[in-house]
């Protein structure tokens, strides 16, 4: 047996972005553009938290949790006491147990409810599974595997896909602790804001933390129950309160804005550029570089137009990288010669990354503003485009490949075999045509998507 079970369980801090990279991101860029575009959002919008519901949904089963845990009168059962040892309450799998059993609720209250009008299951995480269980699952509360809807749940479901952000924020560590004084305050707000006695998480509160110290006073080492044992006052408060993005955006609008400041500074001028964006007939969104460029003539602080223009001259040189990728890919077997035909095809040569390079290495804050792996694999694309010609560029972008993902244990996608002939290992790439492509194109989006999402949600419209 590996180590790999107990690891999922525990490290809660998986980031599917990891996936990501390994299957679509063969340059290594995710790592660099991403770290530039979280300087904007500070980790409270990602490509896996960006849902107003699920937020709410995170922080409110945290709240349940940390009552439970502060409650003197919630005694364990002789089987979780057993289990969870002399830490008890205050053990991280106890917290776990307690948060996926609340998922687990939800998500099958849901299912149970998905045809009641109003009710919105488009985003409840867990669904597709919860479905394909019988008419009456049973509910076991456990950090285990054996408790999880969906697989892998300590890390993507709810509390593990907005665990970052609810750190972010402060209101626990990365061990779910509560308790230390610097997060007292965001708790406070979160009760005379959101918690509060007149609100619609009321009642849902109070009718959960019973049902749970009931359930954890059982002596069962793991104690369940089926979902037709559930208090039905329970289930329907649950789906009341959370039966859609839009009617939760409704309650809980002020409250994520006013506490993520994502209204405020670079993010706080994309979101006045999403707010004028046109929402009907039809029309499609703003791509993220008119986003971008809209909401610098936004921004009056220099240190937060900053962010916004350090993206808008980094972004050109990795889309021209990614694009010159893919003109090698092009082809099951070709010369660096004939690919660098297609590049020719597109309107490149051997001074478009040189020439998109130049403005990043003049500027020294955009490149300080990197660490770690992204610094460094900036540093290393910035040296390859020096290149003195297209040709030397190419075959540089070839090693600079292999090493990415030699790095990750994995074979390259291609490889540059004797007299210049180009191997190709994956499924070739389509080329656009070239008035499709213009140079300096974007190709990331930098959480425009995302961000647009939780806005969304925020006005009633998701």
């Amino acid at each position: 047996m590996t180590a790999w079970p107990i690891l999922e369980d525990l490290l809660t801090e998986f980031d599917t972005r990891i996936g990501a990279e390994l299957n679509i991101d063969p340059l290594g860029l995710l790592v660099i553009w991403s770290s530039y575009g979280q300087k904007i959002f500070r980790n409270r919008i990602s490509s896996i938290s960006n849902d107003v519901r699920n937020y709410t949904l995170n922080l409110f089963n945290h709240a349940v949790t940390r009552a439970l845990i502060e409650d003197d009168g919630v005694v364990l059962g002789k089987g979780l006491s057993g289990l969870y040892g002399i830490p008890g309450k205050d053990s991280l799998e106890f917290r776990q147990a307690c948060l996926i059993y609340l998922e687990n609720l939800f998500t099958y209250a849901m299912v149970d409810a998905q045809a009641r009008p109003g009710v919105e299951t488009v985003g409840v995480l867990g669904i597709s599974m919860a479905r394909k269980k019988d008419k009456n699952p049973r509910l076991v509360f456990s950090h285990g595997a054996g408790a999880h809807v969906l697989k892998r749940q300590n890390s993507l479901g709810v509390s593990g896909r907005y665990k970052t952000p609810l750190m972010a924020l402060k209101f626990f560590d990365s061990r779910y602790d509560y308790a230390q004084p610097e997060f007292q305050p965001q708790w406070q707000r979160a009760q005379a804001q959101l918690f509060q006695a007149t609100g619609p998480l009321a009642a849902l509160r109070v009718l959960a933390q019973k049902h749970l110290a009931e359930l954890v006073a059982d002596p069962q080492a793991a104690p369940s129950r089926a979902f037709a044992e559930i208090p039905a006052g329970l289930k329907d408060a649950c789906v009341d309160a959370f039966r859609s993005a839009r009617a939760v955006g409704a309650y809980a609008r002020d409250f994520w804005l006013a506490l993520t400041e994502l209204n405020q500074g670079a993010a706080g001028a994309l979101y006045a550029v999403l707010q004028d964006e046109p929402q009907s007939n039809g029309r499609d969104p703003w791509a993220p570089d008119e986003v971008f460029s809209r909401a610098i003539l936004r921004t009056q602080a220099e240190v937060e137009r900053t962010k916004l223009e350090h993206v808008r001259v980094l972004e050109p040189f990795l889309g021209e990288l990614a694009l010159l990728l893919d003109v090698l890919l092009s082809a099951t077997s070709q010369t660096v010669d004939e690919a660098l035909g297609q590049w020719r095809r597109l309107g490149r040569d051997g001074s478009t990354l040189p020439e998109l390079a130049g403005p990043i290495e003049a500027h020294a804050s955009l490149r300080a503003q990197a660490s770690g792996t992204a610094a460094d694999r900036l540093k290393e694309l910035l040296a390859l485009a020096r290149g003195n010609d297209a040709r030397g560029q190419a075959e540089q972008l070839i090693a600079y490949h292999d090493k990415v993902m030699a790095a990750r244990g994995q074979s390259p996608w291609l490889r540059l075999l004797e007299g210049g002939r180009l191997k190709v290992d994956v499924g070739t790439r389509a080329l656009p045509e070239p008035e499709e492509r213009p140079v300096r194109g974007w190709v990331h989006d930098y959480y425009v998507p995302q961000f647009r999402h939780f806005l969304s949600g925020l006005r009633g419209q998701a």
